[in-house]
């Protein structure tokens, strides 16, 4: 299961930014990075909490259409992925106090789900249907499974042409 790499470092919750990391032997790769504490909100939000929520899947798809999956399911999947089909170690950690720093983030580690330019999950990794609720009638064992294999895919193709894999 993956490690949360300091979880009370700072002390929690803490606005700023975190990544998730797959590790190979001797480096690591950007799975994904957030913000946390970015927007007003009545209840602060931390960013282990962002990572708790992602690693757990909280929520499968939240559009207005509810025809695309959700970032926490996107990330927590691609954890399950390196770590349970690939067999590699994931690890969250949290790199920054300031949550506007996430676009820097991105562009130097260079994340495999995100585009660089705005720091967004790559549509592909939505499995978008363009039918409404697509994913919102598909809350079951079965459609869990079905979204995940959608995701795995689009991984498997991603890493196959990502040198930082080979």
């Amino acid at each position: 299961m993956a490690t949360f790499e300091n979880p009370n470092s700072p002390v929690q919750p803490q606005p700023g930014v975190y990544a998730w990391y797959v590790q190979r032997t001797g480096y690591e790769i950007a799975i994904y990075v957030g913000n946390a504490g970015a927007r007003n909100s009545c209840l602060r939000k931390g960013t282990l909490y962002r990572g708790a929520s992602e690693l757990q899947r909280s929520i499968f798809t939240s559009n207005s259409a509810r025809d695309e999956l959700d970032t926490d399911f996107v990330v927590g999947t691609a954890v399950l992925y390196f770590e349970e089909k690939r067999g590699w170690p994931c690890v969250w950690r949290h790199i920054s106090d300031d949550p506007n720093e996430e676009i820097k983030y991105v562009r130097d580690l260079k994340p495999v789900l995100q585009n660089e330019s705005n720091a967004a999950i790559r549509r592909d990794y939505k499995v978008k249907k363009g039918v409404k609720d697509y994913w919102y009638q598909r809350r079951t064992k079965e459609g869990v499974e079905e979204a995940e294999r959608e995701v795995f895919s689009v991984l498997d193709k991603a890493i196959s042409n990502d040198p930082r894999f080979h």
